[in-house]
């Protein structure tokens, strides 16, 4: 008898194109900025997987996942760039826009075709 044979064909989909719009101090003075970054068209099924999983548990849990879930999504070259913007205490990114980007990766991970 053959196996059941299971086909993981390659993502041919452009990267998600985003922006990042916020306050930069510069001189003592904030200047509005917009930052563009490009995440994965798709990311493994185990680590979505990981990710489910911790949101029942314990808040550090999920931060742990979440802050995965962002290395595992950013195209390489965005992901130093945009852990430093996140990162900035000048920018202050708060964390309901860090969510709401997440909240939008996830929907596109989720309904996106292969």
């Amino acid at each position: 008898m053959m196996a059941k044979q299971f086909k993981a064909p390659r993502d041919k989909r452009p990267p998600l194109d985003f922006e990042v719009t916020y306050d930069r101090l510069v001189n003592d003075e904030f200047v509005e900025q917009t930052d563009k970054f490009q995440a994965r068209p798709s990311v493994a099924g185990g680590l979505l997987l990981q990710i489910a999983a911790a949101m029942n548990a314990e808040i550090g849990v999920q931060s742990t996942e979440l802050i995965r879930l962002f290395d595992g999504a950013l195209m390489p070259y965005d992901r130093a760039r945009f852990k430093t913007l996140i990162n900035d205490v000048d920018t202050a990114i708060p964390i309901e826009t860090l969510g709401e980007i997440l909240e939008w990766l996830a929907g596109e991970y989720g309904d996106r075709p292969t």
